[in-house]
């Protein structure tokens, strides 16, 4: 069933607190029921794999997604940090979503989670090697790169954005 919030006859202040109850529904109702795994990919190591088979539950549709792989695209330079985000629609597709780099972990900023998609995880990467990581062209283990890959695998609802609904 899809994500409705009952609208009716407006008193004053109601239309503007319903506006942002639907926001926070949209962004917190779809839920990853199980890990993907995410793993650097066994095809393509310039790819992110999810490993496992997940289950999640998208605009009231069940999901199932088995192994698959993700290209990653955008550059992240030399001695910044960034968060490559999969996420996955109620069709199976997934996609990769490059963040905002900072000069620390703590710094990076999460890009943007559709409406209507749940993040199965996200890769970290800080390359501290002699050049940048470049997606689509740089492996994720590269050793003069050193990307210095990490993938954090998330269950339930995952939406960084959401205080800034």
């Amino acid at each position: 069933m899809p994500k409705t919030i009952t609208k009716g006859h407006d008193a004053m202040g109601q239309k503007e607190l319903r506006d942002a109850l639907e926001k926070i529904q949209i962004a917190i109702v779809d839920q990853l029921l199980s890990s993907g795994g995410l793993a650097i990919g066994s095809s393509s190591k310039k790819a992110v794999r999810v490993a496992s088979t997940c289950y999640a539950l998208i605009d009231g549709v069940l999901v199932r997604k088995t192994a698959a792989e993700v290209a990653l695209a955008g550059t992240v330079v030399n001695a910044t940090f960034n968060v490559f985000v999969i996420s996955m629609n109620a069709s199976g597709t997934l996609k990769a979503t490059m963040g905002t780099a900072g000069a620390t972990l703590g710094a990076v900023v999460f890009p943007t989670i559709p409406a209507n998609e749940v993040v199965l995880g996200f890769a970290i990467v800080n390359p501290t090697g002699t050049g940048n990581f470049v997606g689509g062209t740089t492996d994720l283990d590269d050793a003069t790169v050193v990307p210095n890959a990490v993938y954090v695998n998330t269950v339930g609802t995952f939406n960084p954005n959401v205080l800034s609904l």
